[in-house]
């Protein structure tokens, strides 16, 4: 299971407070451009790989980001952010969602589906769904463990 560096996390609290403050009815009111994002989340340009000079290190964070929400069931959080010439994710959003198994990551309606599912999930304030989101992974781990207790006692019978 991956975990979040410091600056991940801050990273994740901005997305997380953009969706919570997003319009489920115009999801996507609550996307940020790359340059604003960077900017707020490190605003005096400490971080490296945040600075002005160096966006192109905050789309590997972004990625880990979105890794995170997956393996816990989640929405990708990433998809809030946009280049501003084109109000849509640059081509790494839909190839690391390929990577993930999504289907038709490519597609347009793929990332709007996200950005909705986003705002959707983290502006319903909604604990029970946060939990068992969380449950559903762990479910999901005890099962691929039992599955592989399974092969190794057939391995060895």
């Amino acid at each position: 299971m991956l975990t979040l560096t410091p600056i991940e996390r801050d990273m994740h609290r901005l997305l997380r407070s953009l969706a919570q403050a997003g319009d489920p009815a115009d999801p996507l009111s609550a996307c940020i451009g790359y340059k604003e994002f960077a900017q707020r989340v490190d605003p005096h340009g400490k971080d490296p790989y945040t600075s002005r000079h160096q966006m192109h290190g905050l789309y590997p964070k972004l990625g880990h980001i979105s890794v995170y929400e997956h393996q816990h069931g989640r929405p990708l959080l990433s998809a809030l952010v946009v280049a501003k010439a084109t109000g849509r994710p640059g081509d790494g959003f839909a190839e690391l969602a390929s990577q993930l198994g999504y289907e038709a990551a490519e597609d347009a309606g793929f990332w709007e589906h996200q950005v909705a599912q986003a705002v959707r999930f983290w502006s319903a304030d909604d604990p029970v769904m946060l939990l068992d989101s969380a449950m559903d992974q762990v479910l999901k781990e005890l099962g691929s463990i039992k599955r592989a207790v399974r092969r190794l006692a057939a391995q060895k019978g």
